[in-house]
Parts: C-alpha cells; structure tokens; sequence
C-alpha cells in the first residue's frame, strides 16, 4: 500500500468533480457542467447565517410530549460566522453555540449561549477577528501565521454532559466546561494529560458497563502520534497511551469496544509544512487520494501492541458503533469514496458561504468492516448505499453489540431529509422523509427509562425551507416511518448543528 499522497493528482481529481447543483421545483439536483456556478436556494445558506445567541423561550409544540420523556437535550455547532466585514470560508467553522431543549411535566423549553471562549471574548472585545481557524488565516498574511498560528478552540463541535457538568468539544485543545442549567461557561478543561503534545479530537465514547469516558487525539509533527486517554466514572484519568501513527492523516473520530480503541486512517492527507510556513490554512494542508486505501490501527484499552489491517479507501466522519465478536471486531460506519462535500476549495461547505451550489454529490454509505484479530484479515460490506449521515446507537450499548442503527439520511451527500432506522441483522429499513425542502440532522437516541435496549425517542434538529425556520422532531425509535410524535417549532432559523446528547433528569 502506497502510504504517501500524491497531492497534485489528488487535487486535479477532485477539480473535475462538478461544481454545482440545479435547483429545480424546490429540489437539488446534480449540476449538469464542471463550469457552472448555481446560486443556492436562499433557504439552504441559513445553514450559514449566525445566531445571535443567549436565547431562553418556549417554542411551540404541534403533538404530544411523551409522559416518560424528562431530561435535556444538548447540542453543539459553529453559530457565528463574521466579525464585521470579514467571514469564515467553510460551513463547518465557527464559534460553538451550545443549545439546550429541556422536557419537564409535558412542557418544552429552549435555551442556547455561545461558549465564551478565550478566542470568543478576545474578538468580541476587538469586533474581529484576531486567531486563525482551521479554514482560516490569522489577519497579518504569512508572518502572522508562521508556525501555523495559535488555532485557538470554538468549542463548536460536540458536547457531553458528564460530572455534573457539560463539556464543549472542538477539535483543538482545549475544551470548556458549561453550567448545565444556564449553560454558563465555566472556563476550560484539563481532560487528557495536562502538558500532552496533543490535541483532543471532538468526539468520544462512553462505555455503558463501567462508565469510562473514553477520548482520543492526535499530535502533527515530523511523525505523527495518535493518544488514546481513559477517564473513570468519577473523572479521574486512568490511562493515556502514546501510539506511533504511520500515516499522517486528518481523522474525526474514532471507534472503541470492549477492550479495544480502533483508529481508521483514511488517507486524508496532512501536509504540515506549508501550514507551518504560514502560507495555508489547516483545511487547505488536506488533500484527499482514495487510491491510498485505509489503514485500521487497533490499539488495547490496556496497552500492548497495535494491529493493522487494510481497506478500499473511503472518508469516515462518524462512527456507528463497533464491538468485539469472538476474535473478530465488526465496526459500523459511514463512509464516502471522496468527501467532495468537504476539500478542496470550491467544494460545497465552501460554495454555500458564497450563497452557491458546489461538488456534494457523493454519498455516505453504511459500511461494515470485521476484522479478524487472529488472521489479519478485514472484509468490508455495503450495508446501504446511502446518501446517510450521523450515524447513532443506543448509547445503553456503545462498545458492545448492537442490531439497530439511527441515521439521517437521503437529500444530496451529507445535507439529508429524512431519518432512518436500520435493523442490521435482517436489513429491515424504517424511514421518515421530511421533504426535498427541509435538512436535518443527527437523530439523538434517548433511551426509555427502564425500557429495553432500542426502546425510546430520537430527537432531531432540522431547518424548514418553507418557513425559514428550525423545529425539532420527536419521534419514536420503534415506529420512525409514522413521523414525528410532536414538533417542536421555533419562530428563528438556527445555523447547523453537528451533534448532540441526552441526559435523563
């Protein structure tokens, strides 16, 4: 396997790749020249308007809350996106805004608060922008970026509650702690190895057995390192481990089992140098060549030695869920062939903040991989050819062996319309389509209080093209093909938002 990139093919590749889409009788279709520059339809580039934040009102509901259902839902993404004349270049940047939407006794209540980050409060106080992003530029050109500037967190991907606090993740150190109640920041956090090279990554497991949190990150450098770090139920650090990676590579996320942390390394290429020279942005230093194939590195919770096994190449944002089966790992995930949603420059997170249409097409399919911990062998199926994404299982059974599956799902690439439930062991779909004029997003799994395992509600965010509104939809993760159980309907948009959790009152 060739473990180097080849960024000038790579790039060339993916400049072929349609430039567009067509909107046509409030749909999106595929874009029919290399050339064309498609306006977006107005409705779809709320996904990049801010929010102004430090909202606390009672949105209206159309059904019935469940009488069981008592708890909060949080949720994290980037809600601001300027600062007076200048704008983040991609969809997928911007200062976390951390929400809340609260049940207790039938009744619904939304709140939301920017994490008031260090990089946050700085620029607020200047009314600019003053730190790079990962797909922007420190202010100053190249010698105000040499090194690769000081990317400073936003605090604006995930959020976990944990301890009687809610920690808001990004993906550069450090994340930041918030009231549960008020969602108040605290200040910044120390999880991981205070003074450890690296930078934890925004998304973690929590094991349902003996409650470990469970985190990873990644240190760049002339190498790189990938560290796997476990906390105790009680917050305690328990382990971290330093793992040699042989390949340089942008990774999101992460799987675990039982005794196992998986990494896959999709060949996401990171250039380092240029970003240190100050000439690029980090988003700019990836290059993308699914000729490359994956690596899988599996490491033991406990330490030891690493496994390593092979795969075609595909782009993993999120996983689904894995576990371990006898000697074998199986391991759920959406993957893309080519993340033209995302890199390069022109791609569609880029194009919708320009109010265009860009390259999005590919889908993201459910995939198994098992892995033979005895043989070295890895064989990978198609579960479903998608487009799917935020993936999600009942957390009761994160690690271990799950059979059902919750997506978002249909659209165009990764902006769906519709949420799915998968049964993994007899293929049986269950789907809700919201229509061509809506997005929406990760179906949160909130569990029934002393139901079985699967038993409960999905929540999930979504943006109405009609209305140029946000709503929330509850529904029932047994029956998701009969629709929403109640709507929850706010009078503003929201911007988009990545991802969420539940915790039971």
């Amino acid at each position: 396997m060739n473990t180097g990139p080849n960024s000038d093919m790579t790039r060339r590749a993916a400049l072929a790749v349609g430039a567009g889409a067509a909107l046509a009788g409030g749909t999106l279709a595929a874009p029919r020249t290399a050339e064309a520059k498609t306006k977006a339809p107005e409705w779809l580039t709320l996904l990049g308007k801010s929010e102004k934040g430090g909202r606390d009102e009672q949105p209206s509901v159309e059904g019935e809350i469940p009488a069981g259902l008592h708890g909060a839902l949080y949720r994290n993404g980037p809600g601001l996106f300027e600062r007076g004349p200048a704008r983040v270049p991609h969809l997928l940047d911007g200062d976390g805004l951390v929400q809340r939407l609260s049940f207790r006794d039938g009744q619904v209540r939304y709140q939301n608060a920017f994490v008031r980050t260090r990089k946050f409060a700085d620029e607020e106080a200047a009314g600019r922008f003053l730190y790079p992003t990962w797909s922007k530029r420190a202010p100053g050109g190249m010698f105000a970026n040499l090194g690769g500037g000081d990317i400073a967190s936003q605090a604006g991907v995930t959020v976990y509650p944990f301890n009687g606090e809610v920690y808001a993740f990004d993906e550069v150190n450090p994340s930041y702690k918030l009231d549960p109640e008020t969602l108040a920041t605290r200040g910044p956090s120390d999880l991981g190895r205070p003074g450890a090279r690296n930078a934890l990554k925004a998304h973690t497991k929590f094991d349902p057995i003996n409650g470990d949190w469970l985190l990873v990150g990644q240190a760049y450098g002339r190498e790189m390192e990938l560290h796997a770090v476990v906390h105790g139920a009680d917050g305690a650090l328990k382990a971290h481990h330093v793992i040699p990676s042989p390949r340089q590579v942008y990774i999101h996320d992460f799987f675990a089992t039982e005794n196992y942390f998986v990494f896959l390394l999709h060949p996401m290429w990171f250039s380092l140098w240029y970003l240190l020279a100050g000439l690029s942005t980090f988003m700019e230093s990836l290059s993308w060549n699914g000729a490359d194939g994956n690596m899988v590195l599996v490491f033991p919770r406990a330490g030891g030695e690493a496994k390593f096994f092979e795969a075609p190449g595909a782009f993993m944002w999120h996983a689904l869920n894995a576990y371990e089966r006898g000697d074998e790992i199986v391991a759920d995930f959406v993957g893309y062939d080519a993340p033209d949603h995302f890199v390069p420059d022109g791609a569609l997170f880029y194009a919708l903040m320009k109010g265009e249409m860009g390259p999005g097409q590919e889908p993201g399919k459910l995939r198994r991989y098992v892995m033979s911990l005895k043989t070295g062998k890895l064989a990978e199926t198609i579960v479903d050819a998608g487009p799917h994404e935020f993936p999600m299982v009942d957390p009761r059974l994160a690690t271990r062996p799950h059979s059902k599956g919750y997506l978002s799902a249909g659209g165009m690439g990764p902006l769906n319309s519709a949420i799915k439930r998968i049964d993994l062991e007899t293929g049986l779909q269950d789907v809700y389509d919201f229509g061509a004029k809506t997005v929406v997003g990760e179906p949160v799994v909130v569990p029934k209080p002393g139901g079985a395992m699967d038993e409960g509600w999905l929540i999930a965010q979504g943006l109405d093209g009609e209305t140029g509104t946000s709503f929330f939809a509850l529904m029932d993760a047994g029956a998701v093909s009969a629709g929403p159980l109640a709507r929850i309907d706010l009078p503003h948009h929201l911007p988009i938002s990545f991802h969420g959790w539940w915790k039971a009152a």
